[in-house]
Formats: C-alpha cells, structure tokens, sequence
C-alpha cells in the first residue's frame, strides 16, 4: 500500500474508526456503530457523490412542489365551479398520492446503499408526509364549509385533529424537524379551537392543559423518542410558555399567568443545570422577562407602566441573559476517557 493509498483509507470512516479504536478513545466492540455514525454526519469520502445526492434532493422537492402547485392553479381556476363533492375527493385525491410517495419514497429497496441516501429518502418523505396532512385536513375543511347551519369552534377544530393525526403519522414514518413542528402546530392549534367556547371559569384548566402537553413533549425529548431532540426542546417549551400565558387574557387570572410564567423561567434554568441543554436556557430567559414585564405593565398606574415595562424587560433581558451566560460558563468539559456508544 502507498502513501496515497494509506491517506485514503485513513479518511474514510472506517479508517477513522480505526484510529480512534486504536488510540482507545472508542472501544472496539463499538467499532460497527461507530462506522455508521461517521458515515451520517461526514458522508462519502468522494467529492462528486455528495453534490449528486445534493442534486437529486432538490430534484425530488422541486418535481413535488410542481406536482403541488399543477394541482393549487387547477384546483384554484375551477373551485367555484366544483361541488363540495369534488372539492373533498380532489383534496383526498392528493392527500392519497402524497401519502403513497412517501411510503415509496421511505421503504424503497436501500440495499448497497449509504445512510446519507437514507437521510435523502427520510426527508423526501417527510415533506410528503406534511403535504398529506394539510390536504387532508383541507378535505375535512372544505366540507365544513358547506355545511349550511353554524356550527361550533370546536367542530372546527376537528380540521387541526386530522392535521395532526396524520402528520404525526407521517412523522413515524419519516421522522423530520419540519415533521415534528408540524404535529406540534398541529396539537395546539387544535385544543385552542375545540377549547375556544370554554367559559373564563375553564382556563386554569386549559393553561394546566396545555403546561402538561409541553411537560409532556419534554419528558419524550428527555427519552430520545424524538427523532431531533433540540427541536423538540423548543416545541416543548413553546407549548409551557403558551400555555401560562392563556390567562393572561381573562383580567381575572392575569396573576396566576406571571406567577406561571416566572415558576416555568425559574424550573427550566434549573433543568439546565442537569440536561444541559441550550433550549432551556432561551426558555428560561423569555419566561422570566415575559413574567417580569407583563406585570409591570398591568399593575403600575397607566402613566408610567408602558415605560416602566420596557425598563423591566431591558432588565430582566440583561439579567437573565448573565445568569445564562454564567450557566453555560459553569458546564463541566467533557470526559477524554474511552466511551461506550449507546444503543440506538
């Protein structure tokens, strides 16, 4: 073997793998997995491979957005002049081939393949998996709007039910960070609309609903059930912060919603210095300030609260964002002994 020849191998994933074994940074018995975890996040050693699969990926979105949008102008020009029938079967008739691709798209043969082609698939897949959704939800929505007599929010919230039924089932399939905004959008979308005819009496109960749905999408992050844990730390968060903030809009319980705010500020620093993860710092950060100015808004005299709740917000902003900062500062470095893989 020459000095070219012993060069390429040592960049290949299994020559890298190989060194690191040796050198006793990654146990040998590991040695597999690690090959295969190289191998997502570096790719092929060749330069041309990379741009193709590139290339083919963009071909792959682009030839669905045609197929989309060939639809929406057809669909547009002739809507009027459709039934409801129609208007349901050809959103239907979409949603099926979109689901379809991507059922083909993700467990199509991928054998001899790499796992950056599966990567290419999981997303294309994905993106089909999202467009199903809305289409579906689309079909159930254009039906509602034919109905002649009223009817309540909360059957309308049965559109953002499919939304998210299907996309989580898309998800599963082809498991995406759009994916997983999508089912989270979904989620609360759809108890906002169901819950939207409740009595001020109920929302303490929605906002605790709400928290338990954000608790609820951290704990599985926690798990690495979610396929992108980072993405669910946001959606997880954002669903917390949305959910103490329901009461703000009924003056009766616009208390409980700083105290909420500030008890969820406070748990996600703390949880920061177990996980350390970076979300719960920016949750942390807009928890606090959110709490801190909307309660100086509300409750100081109307001449002075409007300044005095940008003062506090520019307070809490640089004081929350220090203790951040000095968090982050305490992380202890990483560990330079020999690891074991997990198990996927």
């Amino acid at each position: 073997m020459n000095a070219d020849q012993a060069t390429a191998r040592r960049r290949t994933a299994p020559g890298l793998v190989a060194a690191l074994v040796d050198s006793g940074i990654v146990s040998a018995e590991d040695r597999s997995r690690a090959v295969e975890i190289v191998e997502r996040e570096l790719g092929p050693a060749g330069e041309d491979a990379p741009r193709s699969r590139v290339l083919a990926e963009i071909a792959g979105y682009a030839g669905g957005i045609l197929v989309v949008a060939a639809g929406g102008v057809f669909l547009a020009a002739n809507w009027r002049n459709m039934s409801t029938g129609t208007r349901v079967g050809a959103l239907l008739a979409g949603a099926f081939l979109l689901a379809v691709a991507a059922v083909a798209t993700r467990l199509s043969p991928s054998a001899g393949t790499s796992t950056t082609d599966a990567d290419v698939r999981r997303r294309l897949a994905g993106a089909f998996g999202i467009g199903a959704a809305a289409l579906s939800a689309g079909s159930l929505g254009a039906y509602l709007e034919s109905r002649p007599q009223p009817h309540g929010t909360a059957l309308d919230g049965t559109v953002f039910v499919v939304l998210t039924v299907v996309a989580f089932a898309g998800y599963l399939l082809a498991p995406t960070v759009p994916g997983q905004v999508a089912v989270g959008f979904g989620l609360l979308t759809a108890f906002l609309n169901i819950t939207a005819d409740w009595s001020a009496s109920w929302v303490l109960v929605k906002a605790a609903t709400l928290i338990l749905f954000g608790v609820g999408w951290l704990a599985l992050a926690e798990r690495r059930w979610w396929h992108e844990p980072e993405t669910a730390r946001l959606v997880g968060g954002g669903l917390l912060l949305i959910g103490a903030e329901v009461p703000v809009f009924e003056a009766h319980w616009r208390g409980a919603a700083y105290l909420l705010l500030a008890v969820i500020g406070a748990a996600a620093f703390a949880v920061y210095l177990r996980v350390r993860a970076w979300p719960y710092l920016g949750i942390g950060v807009v928890g606090l300030t959110l709490a801190a100015t909307e309660a100086a808004v509300d409750y100081l005299p109307s001449g002075t609260g409007a300044a005095a709740g940008l003062l506090v917000a520019g307070a809490m902003l640089l004081v929350t964002s220090l203790v951040a900062m000095r968090l982050h500062r305490g992380r202890p470095a990483p560990d330079s002994s020999p690891v074991s893989l997990p198990n996927e």
